[in-house]
């Protein structure tokens, strides 16, 4: 058997060590914020946009390995693989749905004239609303449809830190599909091109900080599903490094 990527990438085989399991607070990255009035002065405003170009460059990275990682084993169908391409693709979508929100906020906090202030504000609400949709849904309908429900069939094959950590992200983000429309009608001016009520909605004052402060919603919601994804995978690698220290794996 082949060393998987994970493997191949690491020189110092007979080093490899164990990925920890983190034990993540996950209750804080669901807190409600709420809007203080403030308004980002100049320094503040570039300020921000540094911290998400570095933040994007950050997970961006990832994106060409996911990619890679998929597409190497998109023919193999044992067990493993099949959890491990499940897991990636679900990483995958969190990740570039991190990232677009990321840039649409940008974008929107850069705009210097009013209508493409208007125009990034409610794109940024298309993501808010079908980002949530995609991650885990609003009614039974959407949410068997969710990159979160593609994930309860493989949670018998992990260990029960891991399940406890799903039903906990469960829980909030349940809590969270109730606690508004997640933005769903201005998602449906905007996409729907309905001109006349959608110039009446983007219309609506623009109060940036608050703006800002629904975008962190997703996000937040993002990064707290991708770090309990990382502990996934980390149980993932771990499972080879024990097959590869019991000499069940050996590097061809």
């Amino acid at each position: 058997m082949h060393t998987p990527t994970y493997f191949a990438m690491n020189e110092d085989l007979a080093n490899i060590q164990y990925s920890p399991i983190r034990d993540y607070k996950y209750a804080r990255f669901f807190e409600e914020v709420q809007y203080n009035g403030k308004t980002l002065s100049e320094p503040e405003r570039k300020e921000f946009v540094a911290v998400i170009d570095e933040t994007i460059a950050q997970y961006s990275e990832g994106l060409p390995m996911m990619y890679d990682t998929l597409e190497s084993i998109k023919d193999q169908h044992d067990d493993y693989h099949e959890i491990d391409r499940t897991v990636v693709s679900v990483m995958q979508f969190v990740l570039i749905t991190m990232i677009d929100s990321m840039v649409a906020s940008k974008y929107f906090i850069l705009a210097d004239s009013d209508y493409d202030r208007r125009f990034m504000r409610g794109k940024l609400m298309v993501i808010l609303n079908e980002g949530f949709k995609r991650l885990y849904g609003f009614d039974e309908k959407t949410h068997k449809k969710s990159e979160w429900d593609r994930l309860l069939p493989l949670m018998g094959r992990f260990p029960e830190v891991i399940n406890r950590q799903y039903q906990e992200l469960t829980y909030h983000l349940e809590k969270h599909a109730k606690s508004s429309s997640w933005w769903k009608e201005e998602r449906n001016l905007e996409t729907h091109m309905d001109t006349e009520k959608l110039y009446v909605s983007r219309q609506e004052e623009i109060i940036e900080s608050k703006v800002m402060m629904d975008s962190m919603k997703l996000l937040n919601t993002l990064l707290a599903v991708n770090h309990f994804l990382t502990n996934v995978h980390a149980c993932l690698f771990n499972f080879l490094v024990g097959k590869y220290k019991r000499g069940e794996l050996k590097d061809e």
